[in-house]
């Protein structure tokens, strides 16, 4: 009988919140989306309606491919990739220097806690 490796809790909490902030950037590029048709017709008055429109819009297109990149990393996660926790840790990394270049206490809480997940990911047996 072969012996599987199971995931750790941390994979799981990170799949998980990861899962989370694709709902939250799918609902962030929908609002972007039909926000800058409320700001567009609420700045018409100022003549700038069509710099709001189009700019909340490309803002958005921005936002799709880190929003498909999340949803891999998640699926990753989940399937026990290794190279999914190496591109999450690297974001999370980002997002420390970020937080500390902002002087962001709290921030800096969450980011350590996230890496401290990762870095219990990397080591374990799962994470192939």
């Amino acid at each position: 009988m072969e012996m599987t490796a199971s995931r750790p809790w941390q994979g799981s909490v990170m799949g998980v919140l990861n899962a989370i902030g694709i709902v939250l950037g799918i609902l962030g590029v929908i609002g972007l989306i039909f926000g800058g048709a409320f700001i567009a017709s609420a700045m018409e008055e100022a003549g700038l309606s069509m710099l709001a429109g189009v700019g909340t819009t490309v803002v958005a297109i921005i936002l799709i491919p880190f929003v498909v990149l999340g949803v891999f990393i998640t699926i990753g996660l989940f399937k026990g990739q290794k190279w999914a926790v190496i591109v999450a840790l690297a974001f999370t990394a980002l997002g420390t220097v970020g937080n500390l270049v902002s002087f962001n206490i709290i921030g800096l809480v969450f980011n350590a806690f996230f890496i401290y997940c990762y870095v219990i990911c990397m080591k374990d047996a799962y994470y192939k």
